[in-house]
């Protein structure tokens, strides 16, 4: 059962207009009688949208920064670019990590506005069932907010790259490489990011008038030994053997060229894997892999950029959505296709 105003004044033993004068950040109570309503309303997590009422009249100088997954590499150098930015401007930065689940998302999100963050940055979790009514109200009570990749059909301020753009990129310097057979291992549903690049080699293949496989597309998991699995299952039991494996991020390339050393395929001349985001220890892999640089560092640093001109205009920006570049990073890991397999798949 939700708290109502009313409670936290019997819980602090002070008066409902105390609360109110609290809760919208005016004067007329003391020091002590202050700290111990809003006490009682972190611990009992109150309802946010209140809160919310007094964070446009106090800056606390702190936001919060909410990401899906704590031990992703791309995450860590996003992350690293946000507390430096926010250091140099003289913010500091409360961390919560989601681990994609939406309820622990709310959660956290609802603790951090009870910390009277000025703001907040989130890589909000997208699937199927999302439906961004906790981003919706974060707008609607005029909390700064800044989102981590463009969600379609919304109005949030947000810094990503062309999703889309790169992945089709990365497809169209396969098939210049001379492959047709192409897999797509692609990330789960919550990845709006997998989404759009599954959107970008499918459409590579088009241009090229390259029929699309269904069987090669794949869903695999946020992990290396989820594609190592399924990798290792694919090119065990397939006849016809793809001669090249798109992967939406590199920790799914990785667990790729994993699975083909076990199974005495060699990358690249049997096939070739290209992967995404460019992590710092790709480059040093035995085979050092080719992969989109994604600008996670500078993400980190342009969110926190956007959120304080949001935080300075009184929430009044909106849909404001900035686009950073890519770049295509030819490594050791992709090469044409090896002639004996590629005449035993036509």
């Amino acid at each position: 059962m939700k708290l109502t105003i009313s409670d936290i004044a019997k819980l602090a033993n002070v008066s409902v207009s105390t609360v109110s004068i609290v809760l919208n950040n005016k004067t007329g109570v003391s020091k002590k009688t202050r700290e111990k309503v809003l006490n009682i309303i972190e611990k009992y997590n109150y309802n946010p949208n209140q809160i919310a009422q007094s964070l446009a009249s106090k800056e606390t100088k702190s936001f919060g920064l909410i990401i899906k997954e704590i031990d992703n590499p791309y995450f860590s150098k996003v992350m690293k670019g946000v507390y430096d930015k926010a250091w140099e401007l003289g913010y500091s930065v409360l961390l919560g990590s989601s681990e994609l689940i939406a309820e622990k998302e709310t959660e956290i999100i609802n603790t951090m506005l009870s910390k009277r963050v000025d703001g907040l940055i989130i890589s909000p979790i997208q699937n199927d069932e999302a439906n961004f009514i906790s981003l919706a109200n974060l707008t609607k009570n005029n909390i700064p907010l800044v989102v981590l990749g463009m969600i379609d059909n919304t109005h949030f301020n947000s810094v990503d790259i062309d999703n889309k753009k790169a992945a089709f990129e990365a497809v169209t310097h396969l098939i210049k490489l001379g492959h047709e057979h192409i897999a797509y291992f692609g990330g789960p549903s919550h990845s709006g990011h997998a989404q759009k690049r599954l959107l970008g080699y499918q459409t590579a293949l088009n241009t090229n008038g390259i029929p699309i496989n269904e069987q090669y597309i794949i869903e695999v998991g946020p992990n290396i030994e989820d594609s190592f699995k399924i990798a290792f299952d694919l090119f065990s039991n397939t006849e016809e053997l793809p001669t090249a494996v798109f992967c939406y991020n590199d920790l799914a390339a990785i667990g790729v060229i994993s699975a083909l050393e076990k199974l005495d395929l060699q990358v690249p001349e049997d096939v070739s894997v290209f992967g995404f985001d460019n992590i710092d220890f790709g480059k040093y892999l035995k085979l050092p892999l080719s992969t989109i640089e994604l600008p996670a560092y500078q993400i980190g640093e342009e969110a926190v950029k956007l959120l304080i001109d949001v935080m300075h205009s009184n929430s009044e920006l909106k849909n404001k959505k900035v686009i950073l570049n890519h770049s295509l990073v030819k490594r050791n890991t992709c090469a044409p296709p090896n002639q004996k397999l590629k005449l035993a798949n036509v």
